[in-house]
């Protein structure tokens, strides 16, 4: 067996459905293998920044691992900005790439660098661990480690490197051991500790991050809050954990950014459990985040702890591992499921806030319009992958149903995410809707990927948020600067390019096109992708952040003193 079928065999064993890629060279013994099976399906993307993106995003959709294979150099080097941001917002990668063949490497070969390890030490401090193929038999134990590492703990990237010419080579013998992931878990004492201050606390409060969604315990946490009888805020990475319509939901905590809800219930809570939460810049809002009580921090990784809140009690631990001892503690113990009355504070508190519709100026279309307008229109399965820009910030506070179908970044934050992040969305749900929510400046950076959805038939619907400039960055520029000269973008017909790609493309310019746009483009959505096009008014500002800022439009802020 060659070390390419070895290989692919290794990626069976995993449950590797797809990996994304850019054909070359280097890398064909591999694809030609891939093509000539079937499976797992090989992914040939517009440019490696997209595979990498769809790397990232197919995980946080799926709950599998994502995977790129790249040619060396300019092909995988091209991907250090989403390997850097798997890493950062902990998914699991595992990212393949080749170096030169070895009898020519030293010759000036394609893609080689002056130093061996050149490539490989790019990647060391944006991964968990890097590994490189020295001998064809190493290569099956190397891919069943590197699936193990990015899965355990807290999950993140893992670089596997293996020479060109090493694909076809003969593995002697293939006896794939698959390595089970392993999570740090509490100690039953530490657990205890947690249960009597719970049982001890008047207003007790949980947030919820994404450390839940990415252990898959969604349905402990809510088991617990129900137990507990205690309010379920999220992060905005956290969406979907709970539902807004169940009647423990407390809102989205993100200081200014977030709900007015469950900015009350952090500031009056006397107990706070956080758990896979980051507190991350974004995520709390530019650290506008009060929390006044005792605050219990539950994640994955002990380097979470104290960066923002100082912790009362730090404990390291997987959310399921955790929230599953909690309960059963809970239950060995004795105690009764807990009435606080928390639903009855959460419906006042909800039936408090006005809902403002606020007041609209010229024909040109608000975000906050378009977004309101797609989450009337789709059903609760809809995934949203939003890109970086004022759109991504209008999305924090939209309603959000069930896990995995809001994919955002509020740490690394890099633009490009969306078209690529749609089309590995698509990918892992074939049978949901998929929205991919860009501004133009992240459609200039990977709209090409339209491209990928076309070739493989996947019908994604991108709305690109037109307002020819970066709007965010205008606002920080005015309030830091007062000055208006950075976000400027040029004029483009976004559903001309579509066209040209072999999309549908369509042009939304008024309000009153909107919503019949948007259903058309719905309707569109059958065999291809759908590019709309929309107008936005660039002066606006996102409607939670006008809570920070205290403005509506551009022209209203003032730099700070």
């Amino acid at each position: 067996m060659k070390v390419c079928e070895a290989l692919l065999n290794a990626l069976i064993n995993e449950g590797v459905e797809y990996y994304f890629t850019v054909y070359a060279e280097h890398t064909l013994s591999l694809i030609v293998a891939t093509e000539s099976r079937g499976t797992p399906k090989s992914i040939n993307t517009a440019y490696e920044p997209g595979a990498g993106f769809m790397g990232v995003v197919y995980p946080r959709v799926s709950g599998k691992p994502g995977v790129c294979v790249f040619t060396g150099g300019p092909g995988v080097l091209g991907a250090v900005n989403p390997v850097a941001m798997a890493y950062v917002e902990s998914d699991p990668l595992v990212v393949i790439a080749t170096t030169p063949p070895r009898d020519i490497a030293i010759k000036n070969a394609l893609h080689a660098f002056p130093n061996e390890s050149d490539q490989l030490n790019v990647f060391r401090s944006i991964t968990k661990r890097c590994f490189k193929a020295t001998s064809p038999n190493e290569v099956p134990y190397i891919i069943a480690k590197a699936f193990n590492t990015a899965m355990s703990g807290r999950p993140g990237p893992v670089y596997v490197e293996v020479p060109a010419d090493m694909f076809n080579e003969e593995v002697k013998e293939f006896n794939y051991i698959k390595i089970p992931a392993s999570r740090p878990t509490a100690s039953e004492e530490v657990v205890n500790v947690v249960l009597k201050k719970v049982l001890s606390a008047k207003r007790p409060v949980i947030i919820a991050g994404r450390g839940v969604t990415i252990s898959n315990a969604e349905s402990e946490l809510m088991a617990v809050a129900e137990f507990f009888d205690i309010p379920v805020c999220t992060t905005v990475m956290g969406k979907g954990i709970i539902s807004p319509t169940h009647p423990l939901y407390g809102g989205i905590a993100a200081g200014n950014l977030g709900d007015s809800v469950s900015e009350e219930l952090l500031a009056n809570a006397d107990l706070v459990l956080a758990i896979g939460v980051r507190f991350s810049q974004m995520g709390t809002g530019r650290y506008s985040m009060k929390i006044g009580g005792e605050l219990i921090h539950v994640n994955v990784s002990e380097d979470e702890f104290g960066r923002v809140f100082k912790p009362s009690l730090a404990i390291v631990s997987d959310a399921k591992e955790f929230l599953t001892k909690l309960l059963v503690v809970a239950r060995r113990e004795g105690i009764a499921r807990i009435n606080r009355g928390s639903a009855e504070l959460l419906k006042r508190l909800w039936g408090g806030v006005k809902e403002e519709v606020p007041e609209v100026k010229g024909e040109l279309i608000e975000s906050w319009e378009v977004v309101k307008s797609l989450r009337t229109l789709l059903d609760e399965n809809t995934i949203f992958v939003g890109d970086v820009g004022a759109h991504r910030i209008e999305t924090f506070t939209m309603p959000v149903y069930k896990p995995r179908t809001y994919i955002v970044t509020t740490s690394y934050v890099s633009m490009g995410m969306g078209v690529p992040g749609a089309v590995a969305a698509k990918l892992a749900r074939r049978d949901s809707n998929v929205v991919g929510l860009v501004g133009d400046g992240g459609f200039l950076m990977t709209g090409l990927e339209v491209v990928t959805a076309v070739r493989y038939g996947l019908p994604v619907i991108i709305v690109v948020f037109n307002d020819s400039s970066y709007r965010v960055l205008r606002i920080y520029e005015k309030v830091s600067y007062g000055t208006d000269l950075t976000h400027k973008l040029p004029q483009v017909n976004f559903s001309e390019l579509a066209k040209s790609l072999g999309a549908h493309g369509m042009r939304i310019e008024r309000r009153d096109e909107l919503r019949s746009g948007l259903e058309e483009a719905l309707s569109l959505a059958r065999d291809k992708p759908v590019v709309v096009d929309v107008l936005i008014n660039p002066e606006s500002i996102p409607l939670p952040m006008v809570k920070l800022y205290k403005a509506r439009y551009v022209s209203e802020l003032s730099r700070r003193s």
